[in-house]
């Protein structure tokens, strides 16, 4: 199982991959996470993402040793299924993507898309994050209040 935490820089992982996998020097790798509760999906993005054990080929089937950057990890808590990709990321042209010009708010440059993706594994991964709220805190004078003390 593979541990995320939200609260450190970044989290390392590593996984074995299911197939052989054959990438290029310029592959980049792609992290989807989905959690198990209610299927929503987080991708974090080959700038979040990275090999550590760079002094494998890039076209050998190995030990994927990763850091991801945690402001990447989604925050709630819970179980997730994790499948990590490569691939190559390509600039995108003008003619070659759906964005509508007035919903999307993107630089040109940063518009690129993942081709050639081949899934490398899938395995299981707990976040730690966070479930709390936001608390409002109130510091003004005028906070007359009562309130019920629940003995367990």
């Amino acid at each position: 199982m593979i541990n995320l935490y939200t609260l450190h820089p970044t989290s390392s992982l590593v996984m074995y991959p299911d197939n052989d996998v054959t990438g290029s020097a310029i592959s980049k790798y792609e992290l989807i996470l989905t959690q198990t509760l209610d299927e929503s999906q987080t991708t974090i993005p080959y700038t979040d993402i990275r090999r550590l054990n760079t002094n494998v080929a890039a076209n050998k089937s190995s030990v994927y040793v990763m850091a991801v950057s945690s402001g990447s990890i989604p925050s709630p808590d819970g179980q997730y299924t994790a499948q990590l990709y490569v691939g190559d990321f390509i600039r995108s042209t003008f003619g070659d993507n759906n964005l509508k010009y007035g919903t999307t708010h993107l630089l040109w440059s940063d518009v690129s898309s993942f081709s050639n993706r081949q899934l490398i594994s899938t395995d299981r991964a707990y976040v730690h994050g966070s479930n709390l709220q936001d608390i409002t805190t109130y510091t003004g004078t005028d906070q007359t209040g009562a309130y019920t003390t629940y003995n367990s």
